[in-house]
């Protein structure tokens, strides 16, 4: 008996669990939690509600994103300016 495999690991759009995606008509950025063969289910915080939310989305409405946080590298050279010695150096 065969059986019929309907999750699949990344569809044609590059898309698979674990990305970020959103609607192609904007709203919060959402995390693919699984793919089938008519959509994907993702899982998003609503900030309005205070509430993580999950929904079954067709894969033509949904883009791929990508989050760049700023605050990384602010962190970094925050890191850095740590390992640096402060103050004046006396001479004698």
């Amino acid at each position: 008996m065969e059986t019929e495999v309907t999750d699949i690991e990344k569809d044609d759009a590059g898309i698979a669990p674990g990305d970020i995606v959103q609607l192609k008509s904007y709203g919060p950025p959402m995390t693919v939690v699984s793919l089938d063969n008519d959509g994907v289910n993702a899982i998003w915080y609503d900030e309005v509600d205070g509430d993580v939310k999950t929904r079954f989305l067709p894969l033509i409405a949904l883009e791929k994103i990508f989050i760049v946080d700023e605050d990384d590298e602010d962190d970094e050279d925050d890191d850095e300016r740590d390992r640096k010695p402060r103050g004046k150096k006396k001479h004698r």
